[in-house]
């Protein structure tokens, strides 16, 4: 499969169904965050959520590769949740840009 078949499987996943299914991942991600504090008193930010699911998924590859093997399942998510980790990004910069619009139209 050409890695960009493997993007495009990525997008697909992160922006069709399954966001539906699950939210945007600026909301879906500070619902983990907040059962995460509460399950370990460490307090993650929602970037660094994401980044904690991108670094499951490398250590997996990791394991398989050490031991001769690949799976492709983990390197589309991976992608995935980069993908995610953009919107989020994007998400909090409309939030960002959304608020100081607002501030200078205040008189």
């Amino acid at each position: 499969m050409k890695g960009s078949e493997i993007l495009t499987e990525a997008h697909d996943l992160i922006t069709g169904p399954r966001q539906a299914a699950y939210a945007h991942p600026f909301d879906d991600y500070g619902k983990v965050t907040r059962i995460f504090y509460g399950m370990t008193g460490i307090n993650l930010g929602i970037k660094q959520a994401i980044l904690f699911m991108v670094a499951v998924k490398l250590a997996r590859l990791t394991t398989n590769m050490d031991e001769g093997r690949w799976h492709r399942d983990s390197v589309v998510d991976a992608a995935g949740y980069l993908g995610c980790l953009n919107m989020v990004h994007e998400h909090i910069q409309d939030l960002h840009d959304n608020a100081v619009t607002r501030f200078k139209d205040v008189p």
